[in-house]
């Protein structure tokens, strides 16, 4: 459908020839063109559209891409890309090498630092306007962060480090979390009064004036303090305020000439300065203005039934009869099931904001306390509490069961939400246990397990449902938890090919098993649901595989550390592999990052054909 204003900006400099009356109708432009273009592609659509007008705003203020402009997560940087020269790729939206659903360096020169994860983007700008400062370069960084974002921790350790002198305009796009603000008639208006041009440009005569009299410099300091006196009897500064960063706000986001107007007195400062908007989630489209939860991600297709919905049911049964169980989440509790979980059990489930290291920390505490915590975080982003992973909880042998969410490759949502090192960066860590669970039954069996379990666990499996076909001819070998082994061959006659494998990729390796029969090629799939303790899987598994010609372990993770060259070296250990040649299939040293459109797991080497390509030549 044509856009008539929308389809001739190809930049920032195309929007600043419009006039001011042109900005409605673009703006509706823009909330179509997002509605038609996310519902049928699958992404983040509520906030984009509440974030229309701000990112208008910014792109009339600023010059990308000499000054900077950083989005906190990327999430909501649709219409950045719309106006920075992107608006035809939205036909690869969220596919792989296509256009990403957040922000990329190697995208656009519009895009100065890349985003994904939460909470980021201060840190960022703040280093990116030091270097501005170091090296002379006259330009302002701005950065745009949602208030989910600020309840991230990093978010005040930059604001905390930040400099008042710096050009640094920080955009807090409020949409949903409360974040709060100065109560009261007169600060209302003083907020107003502050951000006033003749306010500020009174201020500075006024200085100045008391600069250039006979004992000026020390009225000037009475005055300030009488100021400060009295103000401080009626007004309570912001916390940003007490860190010295000038503030305007709130303001009507979605107001295009109101955030145009704070904004450009923000520039007029020269220093750092926090810009609070108010906006609606979902603005323009009813169904998202009406439910913002049900459309902050569109997604392609929907089940009803996935693996976290089966934790959910699982976990709440357990809970039912034990007191103990208490369930931790960082900001993700639909996106895990635990809302469900906290519903019936408030007073046990804790969301502790985007916090992945508190997250594991606090489920220690729990644990040391004498419960029994189920802590649900993304695998992706577990690796930002890695160190509370290994020293508060694996170091101290507190039983925290850690469930891992969105494990294996997110191919809608690229590189930077990969579930693919987790098993790497928890098989080196001493006391830990791993489960890779198949199907809902196993997983369903884990959580029983964990319950009880006195070590600390993780069980990881992915965002998707279950594949009951793919688990049609399997047998167990071994139904031990910390040794539990499937394979869909006769364990008396053994084919000269076996190939081991966990998680979702098994329908992959199946394909590419069915693809080496049809060659006249024997072969077989051992399935291992556990992968830690690795000595005791793979003592399991060692005498079969020992009369193998050629063993491949195919794995939807890093190949470097990953389970695949752990298990192999142990299998060598042990005699195992005297005459079979061991190979591996697994994500190279790479991030699965492709830069041209293309199958994810045909670019990784981990489609059905390169399997069965590697396992044949």
């Amino acid at each position: 459908m044509s856009k008539k204003l929308l389809d001739g900006i190809n930049s920032p400099s195309d929007l600043k020839k419009l006039n001011k009356s042109d900005i409605p109708v673009l703006a509706k432009e823009i909330r179509e063109f997002l509605i038609e273009n996310v519902e049928q592609k699958g992404g983040h659509l509520a906030s984009n559209l509440g974030a229309v007008e701000l990112t208008l705003a910014i792109h009339t203020v600023f010059d990308s891409p000499n000054d900077h402009v950083i989005f906190d997560v990327g999430h909501q940087s649709y219409v950045h890309k719309m106006l920075t020269g992107r608006k035809a790729d939205f036909e690869t939206l969220r596919t792989p090498g296509g256009l990403s659903g957040f922000t990329m360096r190697r995208e656009s020169e519009h895009d100065p630092f890349g985003a994904g994860h939460s909470s980021t983007s201060i840190s960022a700008a703040l280093g990116i306007a030091e270097a501005d400062a170091l090296a002379g370069r006259k330009c302002h960084t701005v950065c745009v962060i949602g208030d989910g974002a600020y309840t991230g921790g990093m978010v005040h350790e930059a604001l905390n480090n930040s400099k008042p002198h710096l050009p640094l305009i920080i955009v807090l796009n409020e949409n949903g979390m409360s974040i709060s603000s100065n109560k009261g008639a007169f600060a209302s208006y003083l907020s107003g009064v502050r951000v006033s041009r003749k306010y500020r440009k009174l201020k500075r005569n006024t200085k100045s004036f008391f600069e250039h009299i006979p004992f000026g410099k020390a009225l000037a300091r009475l005055t300030t303090w009488a100021k400060n006196k009295v103000k401080s009897l009626v007004y309570k500064p912001n916390y940003f305020e007490e860190l010295g960063l000038y503030y305007i706000g709130p303001i009507d986001g979605n107001d295009y000439e109101k955030v145009t107007r704070a904004l450009s007195l923000a520039k007029e400062t020269g220093m750092s300065c926090v810009v609070h908007l108010k906006t609606v989630k979902g603005m323009g489209y009813s169904p998202a203005e009406s439910s913002p939860d049900d459309y902050h991600s569109v997604y392609r297709s929907h089940s009803d039934s996935t693996y976290h919905s089966v934790f959910a049911d699982e976990l709440i049964r357990l809970s039912d009869e034990d007191d103990r169980i208490v369930a931790v989440t960082a900001a993700m509790g639909i996106g895990t099931g635990l809302d469900r979980f906290g519903e019936k059990y408030p007073e046990r489930y804790f969301d502790v904001g985007i916090a992945e290291p508190h997250a594991l920390t606090f489920s220690a505490g729990l644990a040391a306390g004498g419960y029994k915590p189920f802590a649900a975080i993304y695998s992706t982003f577990l690796q930002r509490g890695y160190d509370s992973l290994l020293h508060d909880i694996a170091l101290q042998d507190l039983p925290v069961r850690i469930m891992i969410d969105r494990a294996g490759l997110a191919v809608g949502d690229g590189a930077t939400h990969h579930g693919i090192f987790d098993v790497a960066f928890i098989s080196h860590i001493p006391n830990m246990t791993l489960l890779a669970p198949a199907s809902y039954e196993s997983l369903s069996a884990a959580i029983r397990f964990a319950k009880d379990y006195d070590k600390p666990i993780a069980i990881r499996y992915p965002n998707a449902s279950e594949k009951t076909e793919n688990l049609k001819g399997f047998t167990y070998i071994s139904t031990d938890m910390l040794s539990r082994v499937a394979l869909n061959f006769d364990v008396s006659n053994p084919p000269s090919h076996i190939f081991l494998t966990y998680g979702s990729i098994l329908g992959n390796v199946l394909a590419a098993s069915e693809l080496l029969s049809s060659e006249g090629i024997d072969s077989g799939i051992i399935l291992l649901e556990t992968l830690k303790p690795y000595e005791r899987v793979a003592a399991a598994v060692s005498g079969i595989l020992s009369s193998a010609e050629r063993v491949l372990f195919v794995e939807e993770g890093i190949k470097n550390g990953g389970a695949a060259e752990i298990f192999g070296e142990s299998l060598r250990s042990m005699g195992a592999l005297k005459n079979t040649d061991y190979r591996i299939s697994a994500i190279d040293d790479n991030f699965a990052s492709p830069d041209r459109v293309c199958d994810l797991y045909d670019y990784v080497g981990l489609s059905a054909d390169k399997i069965a390509e590697k396992m044949r030549k």
